[in-house]
Formats: C-alpha cells, sequence, structure tokens
C-alpha cells in the first residue's frame, strides 16, 4: 500500500497541499484528476521522492518496484537503439547487455581470448537467465503496439521527435513490470490506435496503478 501522511506543499503563497492523508492499497487502479495546476504532478514527483513535501511524509512497502512515465523527457542517450533503450527497463539485463558489449569490443585486442570468451559465456547465460532474449520480441510486440515500425528498431533514439521518444518511454516503463505505476498523461502523444493498445495493457497490468489523464474514456475504462 501507499500511506500519504499529512502532506503539506506550498509555492509561494499558494498551497496545494494542506496535511493531505490517503491511502492506496495494493492492487488498486486511482485516476488523479483536477484542473491545471492543482498539484498532480507534484504529487507524483512527492511519491516519487523527487519532491520533498513542507511537512508530512509518504510510505511505501519495502523493496517496491515504482515505474513512472513523466510529461517530459529527462534521460537518455541519443546514440543508444530504440530497441536497446526499451530492452533496458530491466536495468540487470542493461547492466549485462553493456557488460558483453564492452568485452566484444576487446576481443580484437586481446592475443589470449580463452578468458574474455568465458566471461561473455558466463553473462550471456546470466542475461538468457533473466530473459533477456525474450526482452527483444516483447520490446517489439510493444513498440509495434506504440505504432512503430519494425525498421524503427535499430533508428538511435535522437532521430526520433520528442512524441515518439514519449511512446519509447512508454514502453520501456510498461515492461519494467513495476509493482506501482505512475502515470502522467500517458495519451498525449498517442493516436488513437496507440492508445486502445494501452487501454488494454493497462486493464491487464497486475499492479498497482496511479494515472493522471484528460481522457474521460481511459479514466472510466482504467480506474
Amino acid at each position: 500500500m501507499i500511506d500519504f501522511i499529512g502532506i503539506s506543499k506550498s509555492y509561494g503563497k499558494q498551497d496545494l497541499f494542506n496535511e493531505a492523508t490517503f491511502r492506496i492499497n495494493q492492487g488498486e487502479r486511482v485516476g488523479i484528476v483536477g484542473p491545471n495546476g492543482a498539484g498532480k504532478t507534484t504529487l507524483f514527483q512527492i511519491l516519487c521522492g523527487e519532491l520533498s513535501p513542507d511537512k508530512g511524509e509518504v510510505s511505501f512497502p519495502k523493496k517496491v518496484r515504482l515505474g513512472h512515465l513523466r510529461q517530459q523527457l529527462d534521460f537518455y542517450n541519443p546514440e543508444e537503439s530504440l530497441i536497446d533503450f526499451v530492452c533496458a527497463a530491466d536495468g540487470e539485463l542493461g547492466r549485462i547487455a553493456s557488460q558483453i558489449h564492452a568485452l566484444e569490443s576487446r576481443l580484437h585486442e586481446t592475443e589470449n581470448k580463452t578468458p574474455l570468451l568465458n566471461e561473455i559465456g558466463h553473462l550471456q547465460s546470466a542475461y538468457e537467465a533473466r530473459g533477456g532474449y525474450e526482452m527483444k520480441h516483447r520490446a517489439a510486440a510493444a513498440l509495434a503496439g506504440l505504432g512503430f515500425r519494425e525498421s524503427d528498431s535499430g533508428r538511435t533514439m535522437g532521430s526520433f521527435s520528442g512524441g515518439w521518444q514519449m511512446r519509447a518511454c512508454m514502453a520501456r516503463t510498461l515492461l519494467g513490470e513495476p509493482d506501482i505505476l505512475l502515470l502522467d498523461e500517458p495519451s498525449n502523444y498517442l493516436d488513437t490506435p496507440a492508445v486502445e493498445w494501452l487501454r488494454k495493457r493497462l486493464k491487464s497490468f497486475p499492479g498497482t496503478l496511479l494515472l493522471v489523464s484528460h481522457d474521460r474514456f481511459l479514466l472510466n475504462s482504467i480506474t
């Protein structure tokens, strides 16, 4: 569960929250609604630990995995391929893949290749055990659902517009399979087929969901 306990937050003379308290139980699907400037994004930032309240505290279960899709881009290596970016939803998989690439780049510089090949073999086994090769298929399916073409997978992240980068971020966030998923206006950059794909995906999401949206149909069908 998530406990939002006695939270107060102000900007100048504007009080966004004044000793606000609520609880979200495991598996609940909650819509966060309100006019622009009411504090919806601030609420998410406090939940994510990116912003400290003036007063009060937020309590999460231990070792909870939190996934958050923001309205603004705040990441990324522009030279990374689309498919590699999305597959890095599992942070450990991304770390293992980086190690494999680094070792492979050293192979041509090394006379005795056996130790490196052995280490690469162990890492590839670990990558497979964590579902790394399956992850590429899952990533490709998510990208297709969000409107990407198959030929886009090898393109660099920097070659896409901001809206398509946001779609890539959404695919990565969903593939991370978090326990708690926070989505801030996820349909802003999506066309109708992609919104329908997202709606179906969220209906089958097994965790706790908090959704900020002005899309009444999405809110009514998910939360």
